[in-house]
């Protein structure tokens, strides 16, 4: 597929890419990542792709440029450019409740100490939980991965509760928990995105599958993008791995299912390929178009690309320092999820605020990204019509990664480089 940028370059300008490249080489040469596939994007035309290693450490299969991920995080901007097409529709308003659309999530309340969880007790949330807070983590919530007692009551009840087959059912359960925080006090990453999936739903009146098929997957002629793959799709799915405690790396058991899932999530669950997440990208960069395909109003993409948090910070720890996680965000020794001093974030996305502070000092101001636990990361740069893909396979949440953050710094800087 032709990608076309609405913006032509001025200038002729020769791009040098030896970093990058040498970056993804080095990375399966050292034994850090068992394939790669990197991509960047700028000024209307494909300026670099190249990938290395294997897909398949243990057939011997190697990279070939097609290869399909588990984009686990990378789901939620897809999920919330869905939402906000419907914003465009006009069917609702980002400062209305979720509880208009979604009534079970009336009458919530919010526990009283997150790390003891619901065993100390709640309160009533003084205000409701409303779409924008949804969108842009703020809603009081958490994501279910920081080992504190709240954290855990939310992985048993959304992850590994067996009775949950629909998304529907899992956005129930979620209803049904205490908040961590009084809704738009706090930014947190949190479960969120699994609200905004069930909104697409409950307004528009498709699953979220049929509905990103329709709406954004078929008209920007993203093929290989979707929560079940066929069979030569499957065949093509680059294998999921891990770090041991040596730093070695290990296939990861068990594998993300590639078909028969029922679940439609907006947290994690899409399977995608670089150049169809490129695609993705590249209508955020063009504010909602591609190919003569209009996805988004210009001021709708702006909107998301736009700071809703309006600063706000949490930790439950304050006598720790920050632990840098990589791509925004940072940790404390309670594991709670926050935001990276120079940072931002919109409605399902990230943003470059202070490339200084945010210690991206290639980047320019309003810059936006996102990732995916699986190692999957993604930037668009408006200023500099630049689009970044990075893709493999290497787990980081339940196992160890102690490259969380160098992977997608390594990637950043080494692109910039190459059109600087």
């Amino acid at each position: 597929m032709m990608l076309v940028s609405c913006q032509q370059t001025k200038e002729s300008v020769q791009p040098n890419f030896s970093a990058y490249d040498s970056y993804l080489s080095n990375e399966v040469k050292e034994g850090r990542l068992v394939g790669v596939q990197g991509m960047v994007f700028q000024d209307g035309k494909l300026i670099y792709e190249k990938s290395y290693g294997l897909r398949d450490r243990e057939s011997g299969d190697s990279m070939r440029g097609n290869e399909l991920y588990f984009i686990q995080s990378m789901t939620k901007p897809i999920v919330s450019a869905a939402l906000m097409t419907l914003y465009d529709e006009g069917k609702f308003q980002l400062d209305d409740p979720v509880s208009k659309y979604l009534p079970e999530f009336s009458s919530l309340q919010v526990v009283k100490d997150p790390t003891q969880g619901s065993s100390s007790g709640t309160y009533p949330a003084v205000s409701p939980v409303t779409i924008r807070q949804a969108l842009s983590h703020t809603a009081g919530m958490s994501h279910g991965i920081a080992p504190i007692a709240y954290d855990k009551e939310i992985w048993n009840a959304l992850i590994l509760n067996p009775n949950i087959k629909t998304l529907g059912e899992r956005v129930t359960a979620l209803s049904k928990l205490p908040l961590m925080w009084e809704p738009g006090s706090k930014w947190n990453y949190s479960f969120t995105p699994d609200i905004v999936g069930r909104l697409v739903e409950v307004i528009s009146g498709k699953d979220l599958s049929a509905y990103l098929q329709e709406k954004i997957f078929d008209p920007l002629g993203m093929k290989e993008t979707g929560y079940n793959l066929t069979e030569d799709q499957q065949k093509r799915v680059m294998v999921v791995y891990g770090f041991n405690q040596d730093s070695s790396l290990r296939r990861m058991d068990p594998q993300p299912s590639m078909s028969r899932n029922t679940i439609y999530s907006g947290v994690n669950a899409l399977f995608s390929s670089a150049k169809d997440y490129l695609t993705f990208a590249t209508m955020l960069l063009n504010r909602g178009e591609l190919n003569g395909k209009r996805i988004l109003k210009p001021e709708t993409v702006d909107l998301m690309a736009s700071d809703h948090t309006g600063g706000i910070r949490y930790r439950l720890d304050t006598s720790s320092q920050y632990v840098r996680l990589g791509n925004g965000i940072v940790t404390d020794s309670l594991g709670t999820l926050n935001l990276e001093p120079g940072y931002q974030f919109g409605l399902g996305l990230a943003i470059v605020q202070d490339p200084a502070r945010a210690q991206r000092t290639a980047a320019t101001k309003g810059e936006f990204f996102w990732s995916g636990a699986n190692s999957t990361y993604f930037f668009v740069n408006p200023s500099k019509k630049l689009v970044g893909i990075f893709m493999t396979q290497v787990a980081s949440v339940g196992n160890p990664n102690p490259y969380g953050f160098y992977f997608g710094d390594q990637m950043r800087a080494s692109i910039y480089k190459g059109v600087e």
